[in-house]
């Protein structure tokens, strides 16, 4: 765990950097695909086996992109780990989800040198956001669930990270939902985890090695039901494409718009970002990778 002291903050926010601006199919192709490279080049650059593995809709092709760390053991089901690089069409997309794709790539970086049981797969997955006015959403998640699971792959888990940067010490600043009976800090400077009924174990251990290795970061763990029909809120990213394949899933998050203000806006911007805190996500992510892939 000596490689959770290495997780740079300064790296983290040049990556929010160099991702921010709108990154649409439509508005901005040439940014979605540039967001793209980015993250294939980064997870090629880490030493990782990189695929682009493509897909169609609305008469184009797009792209997700897998970095795969091979473990020793070939018939243990494999770690994911996941995060969106594209915006809706007006929005810089620093916390969403320039954030999540920096500590995507930042545990990719240090996860590349680890000797592992399992493999693990580091995705950066391609229209997640809304493409049309009826709700069509998680476009690259769920093809990429669809074949994994047409496939018969098998994974402990996948752990999403969405929207992992913004922080407000302020009271009041944190916004609870309705009929989520879990006490809950109401400023908003925790991570949360949600996880589904099948999600149960892999929501325990990543708090239990968060707990161990990254004792400051708050954590606030939650488990809905009905693979979070129970909690729409918590099927608004790509965990619900894996819920929905019957795959364990995590969603790590900021909580989103449940605290920031900035969602879905031009002031989404790399400034608005709490670097500290996404050095602490991604020390508790790289820790719960380490467990969960057997480096023990």
């Amino acid at each position: 765990m000596q490689l959770l002291s290495q997780v740079d903050p300064g790296r983290l926010e040049r990556t929010v950097r160099e991702l921010e601006g709108p990154r649409h199919p439509q508005a901005t192709p040439a940014a979605l695909e540039r967001a793209e490279s980015l993250v294939a080049d980064e997870l090629s650059s880490a030493g990782l086996v990189v695929e682009r593995q493509p897909f169609d809709f609305r008469g184009a092709t797009y792209n997700n992109v897998v970095g795969r760390l091979s473990g020793s053991d070939p018939g243990a089901p494999d770690l994911l780990v996941g995060a969106h690089f594209d915006t809706v069409s007006n929005s810089p997309g620093a916390d969403d989800n320039a954030s999540g794709v920096a500590v995507l790539l930042e545990v990719a970086r240090h996860a590349a040198g680890l000797e592992s049981r399992r493999s693990v797969e580091f995705v950066g997955f391609n229209l997640e956001e809304p493409q049309n006015f009826v709700g069509t959403y998680r476009v690259g998640s769920a093809r990429f669930a669809e074949q994994a699971r047409r496939s018969k792959k098998r994974y402990v888990g996948a752990l999403v990270l969405e929207m992992v940067g913004y922080t407000d010490k302020n009271p009041g600043s944190q916004h609870v939902p309705p009929l989520v009976f879990k006490r809950i800090p109401d400023s908003g400077t925790f991570l949360t985890a949600v996880g589904d009924g099948r999600s149960r174990r892999l929501l325990r251990s990543f708090e239990r090695s968060s707990a161990r290795h990254v004792p400051e970061l708050t954590l606030i763990t939650y488990r809905t039901i009905l693979r979070g029909w129970a909690l729409p809120l918590t099927r608004l990213s790509d965990n619900a494409s894996f819920w929905d394949r019957r795959y364990p899933a995590l969603m790590i998050t900021d909580t989103a718009f449940l605290r920031n203000p900035h969602y879905h806006m031009e002031t989404d911007s790399a400034d608005t970002l709490d670097y500290r805190f996404m050095r602490e996500v991604a020390r508790a992510v790289l820790a719960g990778v380490a467990e969960l892939a057997g480096t023990g």
